[in-house]
C-alpha cells in the first residue's frame, strides 16, 4: 500500500505513515484511499500545486470576463448618453436669387441655371425670406386689399396672416431667429383717413410664427403724403428699420426701433443736404450683414455739377460699417429716361459673412415693364472690386415699380431626409 499524502510505499495493515505521519484510515472526505496494484499515484504536494495554478487561471479569467462586462454595461447604459452627431442638413449650405415675375415667385440658381416657378397666382407685389430659407412670407393684392401669407420655400402649406378686411398689410420681414414675421398694417379707419387727406398711422405687428398669433408693437403717426416702405430687422433681433418716404425726391429717411419693454423711435440715417458733394442725399437700408458688422442700402442723391449750375439724379449701391460712416459705393447710376444701368436693391449673404451681392438693370423695355436683371457678388472686406456673376434674370413687372428680388438660403438634405 502507498501513503494518502506523500505517496510513500507503506508496510501491509500500516496506520500511519512512517515518512510524513499522516493517518492511513483517512482519505478524501474520510473515506479509505485504495490503490490500484502496480500503480503509483502523484505525489501530494505536485497536485495541490497544479490545482492551485488551474483556479488561479479560472480566477484571473472570469475577473477579466466581469470586468469586460462592466465596460460594456456602461457604455451601453442609459445614464451614458452618446455624444449626438452633427446634423448639418438644417443649416443652410447654398442660395439661390428668388425674385417677383408677372406677379409670381421664382427661384434660379446663382450660376442662372435651374430656374423654377414657386407660385401660380399672379397677385404678389412684394416678399421677404426667413434667415435659413425655411419660410416666405409675401404680400397678395393691390391696393387696399392686400394680405400676407407665409409658405415654405416650394410653395407649399400656406398660411394667411392677415385678412384683407382688417386693413392693408404690408412690408413683411422676419427677425433674425425666423420666429416672428413683422409687418406695417394700415387699419379700415386710416385707410378712411387717406382718402380724406387727413393724417393717418401705420401700424406695426409681429407675428409668432409657430402660435399663429400677431401683437400689436408700436403706431407711426401724423403722416401725411408719406409711406412705409420696407422693414429690416437687424442681426441680434433688438432692432427693427423702417424707410419712410416722402413725397419728393430724394427724402427716403431709415428709421430704428427698439423693441424694448416700451418701443422708441429714432432717425437712424437721416438726409445729407448742401454737403458740397450733394445738395441732397437720401438713403433706403435694405439689409444687414449675417454677424451684424455691415449696412447695405441705396443712396439717392441730387450731385452738385458747378459746370452746368443744374443737379444731377445719381443712384448707388452702398455698404458701411454698421457703426461708422466709412461708405463704400460699388455701383452708381446716373437716372435718365431709360432704366438701363439702374440698381434695383442690394442685400447681405445670410451664410457667407460678409459677402454681398447687388442688381443692376440692362435690356429695359420703352415702358419699364420688362428688365433683365444682372447679379453682381463683392465681400465688404475685401479691396477687389464686385464681379458680375453669371446670373441674370428676365422680370416682367408694373410701370414704375422697382424689381422685387432676395437671397435664397437653401438647406441641401440628405438622400432619404
Amino acid at each position: 500500500m502507498f501513503c494518502n499524502r506523500c505517496g510513500k510505499e507503506l508496510g501491509e495493515g500500516q496506520k500511519f505513515c512512517s515518512f510524513c505521519g499522516a493517518d492511513q484510515a483517512q482519505g478524501s472526505g474520510g473515506q479509505v484511499v485504495s490503490q490500484v496494484p502496480g500503480t503509483v499515484p502523484p505525489a501530494g504536494g505536485r497536485m495541490k500545486t497544479a490545482t492551485k495554478v488551474v483556479i488561479a487561471m479560472v480566477v484571473a479569467l472570469v475577473v477579466i470576463g466581469a470586468a469586460i462586462g462592466i465596460v460594456f454595461a456602461f457604455v451601453n447604459s442609459p445614464t451614458q448618453k452618446p455624444k449626438p452627431a452633427t446634423n448639418t442638413s438644417s443649416k443652410p449650405s447654398s442660395e439661390k436669387v428668388a425674385f417677383i415675375s408677372n406677379k409670381d415667385i421664382y427661384s434660379v440658381d446663382l450660376d442662372g441655371t435651374g430656374q423654377k416657378q414657386i407660385t401660380d397666382r399672379g397677385d404678389i407685389v412684394d416678399f421677404d425670406v426667413s434667415p435659413n430659407g425655411s419660410k416666405i412670407a409675401f404680400v397678395a393684392g393691390q391696393g387696399d386689399t392686400s394680405s400676407i401669407s407665409v409658405m415654405a420655400p416650394d410653395g407649399n402649406n400656406i398660411v394667411q396672416v392677415t385678412k384683407p378686411e382688417n386693413g392693408k398689410a404690408e412690408n413683411p420681414a422676419f427677425d433674425p431667429t425666423g420666429k416672428y414675421l413683422y409687418f406695417n398694417l394700415i387699419t379700415p379707419q386710416d385707410l378712411s383717413n387717406i382718402q380724406a387727406n387727413t393724417p393717418y398711422s401705420e401700424e406695426f405687428e409681429r407675428y409668432d410664427i409657430s402660435a399663429k398669433t400677431t401683437d400689436p408693437l408700436y403706431s407711426h403717426g401724423g403722416m401725411m403724403d408719406q409711406s412705409i416702405a420696407g422693414l429690416c430687422a437687424d442681426s441680434d433681433g433688438n432692432a427693427l428699420y423702417f424707410n419712410l418716404d416722402g413725397s419728393d425726391w430724394p427724402s427716403t429717411t431709415p428709421y430704428r426701433l427698439d423693441l424694448g419693454t416700451t418701443v422708441t423711435e429714432s432717425v437712424y440715417m437721416p438726409i445729407l443736404r448742401d454737403s458740397g458733394v450733394y445738395t441732397a442725399a437720401a438713403f433706403r437700408l435694405t439689409s444687414f450683414s449675417k454677424k451684424g458688422d455691415y449696412i447695405s442700402y441705396i443712396k439717392d442723391a441730387l450731385v452738385a455739377d458747378p459746370a452746368s449750375g443744374n443737379d444731377k439724379q445719381e443712384e448707388d449701391a452702398c455698404y458701411r460699417s454698421a457703426t461708422g460712416t466709412d461708405e463704400v459705393s460699388v455701383a452708381s447710376t446716373q437716372l435718365q429716361s431709360s432704366e438701363d444701368g439702374k440698381v434695383e436693391g442690394i442685400e447681405f449673404s445670410r451664410i457667407s459673412n460678409p459677402a454681398y451681392y447687388f442688381g443692376q438693370v440692362s435690356n429695359a423695355n420703352a415702358d419699364g415693364t420688362s428688365v433683365t436683371l444682372n447679379f453682381y457678388r463683392g465681400d465688404a472686406t475685401s479691396s477687389v472690386k464686385p464681379v458680375q456673376t453669371s446670373l441674370g434674370v428676365m422680370i416682367q413687372k408694373d410701370q414704375g415699380l422697382d424689381a422685387v428680388w432676395h437671397l435664397l438660403p437653401v438647406v441641401n438634405k440628405k438622400a432619404g431626409e
